[in-house]
């Protein structure tokens, strides 16, 4: 029996796993390298991978006995092939009784490679569990799980063959543990013994394609999602805790700052306290000092600071003219500029603003009965 050359996309190795028809006893495994069947051997659970080491993209198949899984192939019956399938399924279900798909009883479906029938598997639920049990303790999770029986080709003879002790046959309807009772009674003619070599080929197809798969379902694989792959959780782990030491160094770093800057707060309002006794805070302090330092005529806040810069700012315009001039006991030196027009004005603020001194002058500015522009205006230190 020839085969097809694979879909270049295919997996090339792998592992094809025979589960055993009794509880106990021994497994039968083949490697697969490089599309290639390798010699069978068999395995006990106590053993270990036995079978070295797999790819991450291996792909692992297990044939389950076919006494537990025996299988069912129906006609289309004019339907399409995808409504086939589900009323075959639905089928099988009602024939089970009501309840069969919440407890007891798992059954699969799939069309033919014929594409002319429906392939339909029952196993029991439980049997289900065990088998994923079992080959999840010895580190395999099988993409597929086949009845053993569909290993052999579709043919319009019956075929038989014996894998690893345990018997198997195909007909036209069915695909079934060939125990010699259910020979005598489903096959027609006598059963074609399948070869060796052809047992084998038979096998590696039965691995790269097969053709029904009882991981379907509530049995199907989960699909993983990218951000769930340990990788990306090993990352997220990484960069939250990442994220909590910034947080934490910053949340020191700030707690260090505001203690520095409080201490230093309450040493400057300690000394201004000393000499102004009246101090609540740094700004109440503040007030007291620029008003001693304006009593006294000294600092910022004395007459001759504000005046000087006025009379500097005044000597590049001598169109303008001051008509009033004052000082208040907060530093504020008050006066009136008079000028021909409002660009005169607005020149000295500008030089008084660019010189860092704090200006008021009134929103608008309009000219007095002699046709010049006033505005009272006032300075002080910032």
């Amino acid at each position: 029996m020839a085969l097809a050359d694979p879909p270049p996309d295919m997996p090339d190795h792998g592992l094809l796993i025979l589960l055993p028809a009794a509880a106990g006893e021994a497994w039968r495994w083949w490697r697969i390298d490089d599309g290639e069947l390798g010699q069978g051997h068999d395995y006990s659970p106590d053993e270990g991978a036995i079978w070295g080491e797999l790819d991450d993209d291996a792909k692992v198949t297990a044939l389950v006995p076919s006494d537990r899984a025996p299988v069912r192939v129906r006609p289309l019956n004019g339907m399409p092939v995808a409504q086939a399938v589900a009323a075959a399924r639905l089928e099988r279900g009602g024939e089970l009784g009501e309840g069969w798909d919440g407890a007891g009883t798992h059954v699969a479906t799939a069309a033919s490679r014929s594409g002319d029938a429906v392939l339909v598997a029952t196993v029991a639920a439980a049997d289900m569990d065990v088998w994923l049990a079992e080959l999840a303790a010895a580190n395999l999770l099988p993409q597929a799980m086949v009845p053993a029986a569909l290993v052999l080709p579709a043919t319009a003879q019956p075929i038989a063959a014996e894998l690893s002790g345990q018997p198997l046959i195909r007909t036209a309807d069915a695909a079934f543990a060939g125990e010699p009772e259910l020979v005598a009674a489903l096959a027609e003619n006598e059963p074609r013994v399948l070869e060796d070599r052809d047992l084998e080929d038979a096998l590696l197809a039965a691995w790269r394609d097969p053709e029904l798969n009882l991981r379907q379902g509530a049995y199907a694989p989960k699909r993983v999602s990218i951000f769930r792959l340990p990788d990306w959780l090993e990352l997220a782990r990484m960069a939250a805790l990442a994220a909590l030491l910034g947080f934490m160094i910053l949340a020191v770093e700030t707690t260090k700052l505001n203690w520095d800057a409080s201490a230093r707060e309450q040493a400057a309002l300690a000394a201004a306290q000393k000499r102004f006794p009246a101090a609540v805070d740094l700004a109440n302090a503040q007030t007291l000092a620029a008003a001693e330092l304006a009593r006294r005529g000294e600092g910022g806040g004395s007459f001759a600071a504000p005046a000087s810069a006025l009379l500097a700012a005044m000597r590049p315009i001598p169109s303008l003219k001051l008509r009033d001039l004052g000082y208040g006991s907060d530093g504020t030196l008050r006066f009136q500029a008079a000028a021909p027009t409002a660009d005169e004005i607005n020149k000295l603020l500008i030089a008084l603003q660019q010189e860092g001194w704090q200006v008021t002058v009134p929103p608008s500015l309009a000219p007095d009965p002699t046709g010049a522009t006033v505005a009272a205006i006032t300075v002080r230190a910032p």
